[in-house]
């Protein structure tokens, strides 16, 4: 008896695990607002810059106050861990050539560990700076 019972906790196991990553992944979805960004323990404010997600799908927009106006990028998210994303901008709407220089990012790929994630909250960690996020 005791051993039909635990042939019954390896499956409610496995589905606990997958629920979580896609949980992370679920909570990713939808328009984040960079709000701060530390790096080498200074703070700086930022409130242009957005990170976009939807499904494996990532968006960089960058708001421009004085045309009021935005520039954006598209790319793909792939979730490499439970807590490890990596994103990659491409080529298709907007040169990366323009747009990389108006970034922090030096390349079209960026690895980011995602230290804290909310309804409402996203912290980022990569190339120790940690980037601070607000749900849109």
């Amino acid at each position: 008896m005791k051993a039909k019972k635990h042939k019954h906790l390896l499956p409610l196991l496995l589905l606990c695990l997958l629920s979580c990553s896609d949980g992370i992944n679920d909570k990713l979805e939808g328009k984040w607002q960079l709000q701060e960004v530390e790096s080498n323990g200074r703070k700086e404010k930022v409130d242009t810059l957005y990170y976009n997600f939807q499904s494996s799908l990532f968006m960089y927009q960058i708001y421009h106050p004085s045309s009021d106006s935005f520039s954006h990028c598209y790319g793909f998210k792939v979730m490499e861990t439970t807590n490890r994303v990596k994103l990659e901008l491409t080529a298709y709407s907007n040169s990366l050539n323009k747009f990389l220089p108006q970034t922090d990012w030096t390349t079209p790929q960026r690895h980011f560990v995602i230290e804290q994630i909310t309804d409402n909250r996203l912290v980022l960690n990569s190339e120790e700076k940690r980037y601070f996020f607000r749900k849109f």
